[in-house]
């Protein structure tokens, strides 16, 4: 199952990209590409704490624009957003 990953904010800067594509062996949870996300971050960028926070902090977006919890289940190649946290003053 390949799932595609749009990128906005930070999260395009930490992947040096606007998507990401991810295989999976079988039907996934957001929790399961969260992980991912965060496996890849350890691998780049090992000594960047804040990058793995941010994307723990995270939300995402399903394709119907509504955002999704952690259990939301991807059953066949989808495209899904990640949206990270937005500060202001």
């Amino acid at each position: 199952m390949k799932i595609k990953i749009k990128l906005f904010g930070n999260c395009k800067d930490i992947f040096q990209n606007s998507t990401l594509h991810l295989n999976f062996d079988k039907k996934i949870k957001v929790r399961d590409i969260r992980s991912k996300l965060i496996e890849i971050i350890e691998r780049k960028h090992s000594t960047n704490k804040s990058y793995k926070d941010l994307i723990k902090k995270s939300a995402f977006c399903s394709e119907q624009n509504e955002i999704v919890s952690d259990s939301y289940v991807l059953k066949k190649d989808k495209i899904i957003s990640i949206i990270p946290p937005i500060g202001g003053g």
